[in-house]
Protein backbone atom coordinates (compact mmCIF):
# COMPACT_ATOMS: atom_id res chain seq x y z
CA UNK A 1 0.00 0.00 0.00
CA UNK A 2 2.88 2.48 0.93
CA UNK A 3 2.82 6.18 1.67
CA UNK A 4 -0.82 7.96 0.50
CA UNK A 5 -2.11 11.27 1.20
CA UNK A 6 -3.86 12.71 3.82
CA UNK A 7 -6.68 11.01 5.45
CA UNK A 8 -10.03 12.69 4.24
CA UNK A 9 -11.14 12.16 7.64
CA UNK A 10 -8.93 13.02 10.61
CA UNK A 11 -8.55 9.80 12.62
CA UNK A 12 -7.46 11.84 15.82
CA UNK A 13 -10.76 13.58 16.19
CA UNK A 14 -12.67 10.35 16.02
CA UNK A 15 -10.67 8.75 18.40
CA UNK A 16 -11.05 11.48 21.03
CA UNK A 17 -14.67 11.59 19.72
CA UNK A 18 -15.12 7.80 20.52
CA UNK A 19 -12.83 6.03 22.63
CA UNK A 20 -11.88 8.85 24.91
CA UNK A 21 -15.29 10.47 25.46
CA UNK A 22 -16.56 7.31 25.83
CA UNK A 23 -14.49 6.48 28.42
CA UNK A 24 -15.02 9.44 30.42
CA UNK A 25 -18.54 8.79 30.35
CA UNK A 26 -17.69 5.01 31.83
CA UNK A 27 -15.81 6.67 34.74
CA UNK A 28 -18.24 8.86 35.35
CA UNK A 29 -21.00 6.71 35.59
CA UNK A 30 -18.98 4.63 37.52
CA UNK A 31 -17.70 7.10 39.97
CA UNK A 32 -21.58 8.43 40.40
CA UNK A 33 -22.68 4.67 41.63
CA UNK A 34 -19.49 4.59 43.77
CA UNK A 35 -20.93 6.83 46.25
CA UNK A 36 -24.50 4.85 47.09
CA UNK A 37 -22.24 1.60 47.41
CA UNK A 38 -19.80 3.07 50.12
CA UNK A 39 -22.98 4.42 51.77
CA UNK A 40 -23.67 0.38 52.44
CA UNK A 41 -20.46 -0.21 53.01
CA UNK A 42 -19.08 -0.86 56.83
CA UNK A 43 -22.82 0.63 58.14
CA UNK A 44 -22.53 3.48 56.39
CA UNK A 45 -19.16 4.63 58.38
CA UNK A 46 -17.64 5.74 54.91
CA UNK A 47 -20.70 7.82 54.32
CA UNK A 48 -18.44 11.25 55.26
CA UNK A 49 -17.11 14.66 53.94
CA UNK A 50 -13.20 13.20 53.20
CA UNK A 51 -15.28 10.73 50.86
CA UNK A 52 -16.91 13.27 49.41
CA UNK A 53 -14.47 15.43 49.15
CA UNK A 54 -12.61 12.85 47.02
CA UNK A 55 -14.90 11.31 44.91
CA UNK A 56 -16.26 14.91 44.33
CA UNK A 57 -13.02 16.21 43.37
CA UNK A 58 -12.56 12.87 40.74
CA UNK A 59 -15.98 13.22 39.29
CA UNK A 60 -15.30 17.40 38.87
CA UNK A 61 -11.83 16.91 37.22
CA UNK A 62 -13.70 14.05 34.51
CA UNK A 63 -16.42 16.11 33.78
CA UNK A 64 -13.98 19.36 32.96
CA UNK A 65 -12.43 16.93 30.84
CA UNK A 66 -15.03 16.84 28.72
CA UNK A 67 -14.05 20.20 27.79
CA UNK A 68 -10.61 20.06 26.91
CA UNK A 69 -11.01 16.05 25.31
CA UNK A 70 -9.49 17.63 21.89
CA UNK A 71 -6.05 18.74 23.42
CA UNK A 72 -3.18 16.70 23.19
CA UNK A 73 -2.47 16.58 26.94
CA UNK A 74 -5.92 15.23 27.80
CA UNK A 75 -4.78 11.91 27.54
CA UNK A 76 -1.81 12.27 30.23
CA UNK A 77 -3.91 14.23 32.24
CA UNK A 78 -6.74 11.56 32.70
CA UNK A 79 -4.50 9.04 33.07
CA UNK A 80 -2.59 10.78 36.18
CA UNK A 81 -5.92 11.41 37.57
CA UNK A 82 -6.10 7.64 37.93
CA UNK A 83 -2.69 7.59 39.71
CA UNK A 84 -4.01 10.18 42.40
CA UNK A 85 -7.17 9.06 42.57
CA UNK A 86 -5.75 5.39 42.95
CA UNK A 87 -3.61 6.57 46.18
CA UNK A 88 -6.48 8.80 47.48
CA UNK A 89 -8.82 5.63 47.42
CA UNK A 90 -6.50 3.70 49.73
CA UNK A 91 -7.14 6.39 52.43
CA UNK A 92 -11.45 5.61 51.49
CA UNK A 93 -11.70 1.97 50.55
CA UNK A 94 -10.09 -0.58 48.71
CA UNK A 95 -12.96 -0.26 46.23
CA UNK A 96 -12.26 3.15 44.99
CA UNK A 97 -8.56 2.21 43.84
CA UNK A 98 -9.99 -1.04 42.73
CA UNK A 99 -11.90 1.54 40.19
CA UNK A 100 -8.97 3.77 39.39
CA UNK A 101 -6.89 0.21 38.63
CA UNK A 102 -9.45 -0.88 36.09
CA UNK A 103 -9.65 2.68 34.52
CA UNK A 104 -5.90 3.05 34.76
CA UNK A 105 -5.57 0.26 32.30
CA UNK A 106 -8.71 1.60 29.79
CA UNK A 107 -6.37 4.68 29.84
CA UNK A 108 -3.43 3.00 29.05
CA UNK A 109 -5.22 0.77 26.57
CA UNK A 110 -6.13 4.02 25.15
CA UNK A 111 -2.90 5.19 24.73
CA UNK A 112 -1.50 2.26 23.35
CA UNK A 113 -4.54 2.45 20.43
CA UNK A 114 -3.86 6.75 19.61
CA UNK A 115 0.38 5.16 19.42
CA UNK A 116 -0.96 2.11 17.01
CA UNK A 117 -3.42 4.85 14.90
CA UNK A 118 -0.65 7.92 14.47
CA UNK A 119 2.12 5.47 13.42
CA UNK A 120 -0.03 4.08 10.93
CA UNK A 121 -1.03 7.48 9.78
CA UNK A 122 2.79 8.76 9.35
CA UNK A 123 3.70 5.41 7.51
CA UNK A 124 0.45 6.25 5.22
CA UNK A 125 -1.40 2.57 5.85
CA UNK A 126 -4.76 4.06 6.74
CA UNK A 127 -7.69 3.29 4.43
CA UNK A 128 -8.86 6.87 4.54
CA UNK A 129 -5.29 7.78 2.77
CA UNK A 130 -5.81 6.02 -0.41
CA UNK A 131 -9.36 6.81 -1.14
CA UNK A 132 -9.29 8.28 -5.10
CA UNK A 133 -11.23 11.83 -4.54
CA UNK A 134 -11.03 12.67 -7.89
CA UNK A 135 -14.61 12.22 -10.48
Amino acid sequence: MGLGSEPVKDPLRQFNGMVLANGLTMEVITLVLALPALRMVNQGTLWNGPTFIVLGALLAFHLVMFAFIRRPWALAAILGAQIVGAFAGLFIHWSITAIMVVFALLWLLAVYLRSVLVERMRRGYLTTQHLNTEG
